[in-house]
């Protein structure tokens, strides 16, 4: 049986201010050369959320941090999720003991190269019974499994932040490389046996 536990912030969509912290990595203009491989946008850090249903009371045995609507149209990056580490950046260590949960990956488009209106997603235009693809660029969900940090998290404390730090591994001068990481939501996700 799953159980869903909603995190109350989430990133806004690009054109909206975000509840991100910044990080030193700065925003290359248009025209200059690529981000350099492990550069990093902006640094994503939740408002504390309450765990409880991972406490060793409870019988949750894998619990998955989801990420709704997340963005892939420009950079490739890889988002390294930190538990209870409101510091983490690239250069910390991925173990247990400093909130390494786990990493999802984001192979990205590019930007886009076509005509104005090329790349905006339109499927809320479509019809019910229309049963070809969606938009390339449709916001994706990925899920990270977060079981052994956050219970190891939940024995000492029910409250939990999370930290998403995306590493920049391909980028051009057509990628918002401040805002690579976006996404609408956020939650966790148990599973009970």
């Amino acid at each position: 049986m799953a159980r869903k536990a909603r995190t109350s912030a989430s990133p806004k969509p690009a054109g909206r201010k975000s509840a991100t912290r910044k990080t030193a990595a700065a925003e290359a203009p248009a025209g200059l050369p690529p981000a350099k491989r492990g550069g990093t946008g902006r640094i994503y850090t939740s408002p504390p959320v309450k765990v409880d249903f991972a406490t060793p009371g409870h019988r949750a045995n894998r619990i998955d941090l989801e990420l709704d609507g997340l963005y892939h149209g420009e950079a490739s990056f890889e988002g390294r999720v930190f538990l209870n580490n409101t510091r983490a950046n690239a250069g910390t260590p991925r173990t247990m003991d400093k909130g390494y949960a786990g990493s999802f990956y984001v192979f990205g488009h590019g930007g886009c190269l076509g005509d104005p209106g090329h790349c905006e997603v339109r499927d809320h235009d479509r019809e019910f019974h229309d049963y070809r693809s969606g938009h390339m660029l449709t916001p994706r969900k990925t899920r990270i499994n977060v079981t052994t940090t956050l219970q190891a998290i939940a024995r000492e404390t029910t409250e939990v932040t999370v930290t998403i730090v995306p590493v920049i591994t391909a980028a051009n001068e057509l990628c918002d490389q401040r805002n690579v990481l976006r996404f609408e939501g956020m939650r966790f996700i148990s599973y009970n046996p």
